[in-house]
């Protein structure tokens, strides 16, 4: 599959905390337009701490991070959330908002304090609701739904933004295998129809390997391997940094590797 130039560039990244022990070391890798980047790796391997890098929440210590080859620490809060949306692994709110204004939240970042809120903002937050099948909830409290409904509605937020770049913490953790398969489905169309970038955390290495481009793996805060499914997941990567031997067979329609433990 062939992308068009790089939309992310990753370049010597480190980051630790406080300065103390480092959770990411000598982190680099480009990510091309409409191109979907899984990243694995075991527990405490830097994952998130990766994914809050690159959405600006947390700086590196080291290295730099080019966003459409402009620096990202050259961008304003407002700037980077019209680019970039995340869609994280814990969805709780505070407060007990109605569904379909979580969703509105997305257009945030458009929105004039002197005209305010447009008709086409409503209509892109119910067309993305509409796409993560989460019409029917709008006017439910988000405190309410269930954690699975509550990710739809994240989802939803995160396509209301309209990003370039969409960052995915284990996206599917809480959906059941129906709108897991449509979530990923609904993904791979904002790939080719809208050239969305995706940049996702697996803890499934079978979903992982289905549904990447490429993948990271991640070991203890650096790049073990990056490449296809096919480079990474192999018996000898997954024992290195798992520690465990796993038996793979071939996915018999998408021939990606799938995992037997």
């Amino acid at each position: 599959m062939s992308f068009h130039s790089p939309i992310l560039t990753i370049k010597g990244v480190s980051f630790s905390y406080n300065h103390h022990r480092e959770i990411l070391s000598d982190i680099n890798f480009s990510l091309s337009r409409g191109e979907l980047l899984g990243i694995i790796g075991p527990n405490g391997s830097g994952k998130t701490t990766l994914l809050k890098v690159i959405s600006g929440i947390l700086k590196p210590s080291k290295g730099s991070i080019l966003l459409l080859n402009q620096d990202l620490n050259n961008f304003s809060i407002e700037k980077i959330a019209k680019f970039i949306s995340v869609v994280p692994q814990d969805t709780w709110v505070a407060f007990n908002f109605k569904a379909k204004e979580v969703v509105f939240m997305g257009r945030l970042p458009y929105i004039s304090r002197l005209k305010g809120e447009t008709l086409e903002d409503y209509r892109i937050s119910r067309e993305a609701m509409k796409k993560t099948h989460s019409l029917s909830l709008s006017e439910n409290n988000i405190q309410e739904i269930s954690g699975g409904e509550r990710q739809r509605i994240f989802m939803a937020k995160a396509l209301a933004q309209t990003p370039q770049l969409l960052l995915l913490d284990e996206f599917t953790s809480h959906l059941d295998l129906k709108y897991k398969y449509e979530m990923l489905n609904l993904l791979k169309k904002a790939l080719q129809e809208e050239g969305l970038t995706i940049i996702s955390i697996f803890h499934d290495l079978n979903l992982a390997s289905i549904a990447s481009d490429r993948l990271i793996l991640l070991n203890e805060g650096r790049i073990e391997q990056i490449g296809t499914p096919q480079e990474v997941l192999n018996s000898e990567n997954l024992q290195k940094v798992y520690g465990v031997k796993p038996i793979l067979i071939n996915h018999p329609d998408l021939n990606v590797p799938q995992v037997i433990m």
